[in-house]
């Protein structure tokens, strides 16, 4: 009896294991992907070359890129909602805040324009505009990764999201459903090497499936000395640094 007692403990200590397991499983959606064709490869400096082979969605979705390494500035725009399928390519080459380039490729009709005044077409304001929009993850204009400055100051809130680094911080997200890291970011201060900055967003849950941004890192700057990337890395420390101090 005591025998047959004990089995049954045991087996009904297994079942509610496998249960416990399997909800778990169950828990971690699919993941998904929307992209038809091409790559963003974000240590790689996007160039008229490379335009062609940036994302292309499955269906109509826009995105935007910051890139920022050493002396020169790239943001990428696909547009894909409504009209023309383009992707631009917008550069400031010197880190003076000027745009010294723009192209335009039209997917549909394999063309790529070249913008004969971009100095004009996108001045210094619009540019830098352009780029506070995309790590604040907001804009009227742009389709920028939702999860920018506004979210890392959220998480930080919470320190034990908080990781130090060499010269800047790590902060992560994570996914509370799975216990899965979902959102990571860095920044770091070089000083005379430049700033850092690198917003990477891993899935976005969208009902029963995980899906993969068009872009997962929609802002990378390495060694960057564009001002606006300096002074963000700086601004962004300096936040981290206070609640750092309290774990």
């Amino acid at each position: 009896m005591k025998k047959n007692c004990l089995f049954i403990g045991t087996l009904y200590v297994a079942i509610i294991a496998l249960s416990v397991y399997g909800y778990a499983a169950s828990a971690k959606k699919p993941l998904q992907s929307n992209i038809e064709r091409g790559m963003y490869i974000h240590q790689e400096l996007v160039t008229k070359e490379k335009i062609p082979g940036m994302p292309i969605p499955l269906t109509n979705e826009d995105y935007v890129v910051l890139q920022s390494i050493g002396k020169v500035t790239n943001i990428v725009i696909g547009k894909f909602k409504t009209g023309d399928r383009t992707i631009t390519l917008i550069t400031d080459s010197n880190a003076d805040g000027t745009v010294d380039s723009a192209y335009t490729w039209f997917v549909d009709d394999n063309k790529l324009d070249t913008d004969p005044k971009p100095e004009t077409t996108y001045s210094v304001a619009q540019f830098a505009q352009m780029k506070e929009e995309i790590v604040n993850g907001k804009s009227a204009r742009l389709s920028p990764n939702s999860e920018g400055i506004p979210y890392i100051r959220m998480l930080l809130k919470k320190p034990s999201n908080i990781t130090k680094m060499r010269n800047g911080f790590r902060v992560s997200g994570t996914d509370p459903d799975i216990n899965l890291e979902r959102v990571s970011f860095f920044f770091s201060d070089n000083n005379v090497n430049g700033a850092d900055l690198a917003f990477e967003v891993k899935y976005i849950n969208v009902g029963q499936v995980r899906m993969l941004p068009i872009i997962t890192i929609g802002v990378y700057c390495k060694d960057s000395f564009d001002p606006f990337v300096s002074a963000t890395a700086k601004k962004l420390s300096a936040e981290a640094v206070e609640f750092y101090r309290t774990k």
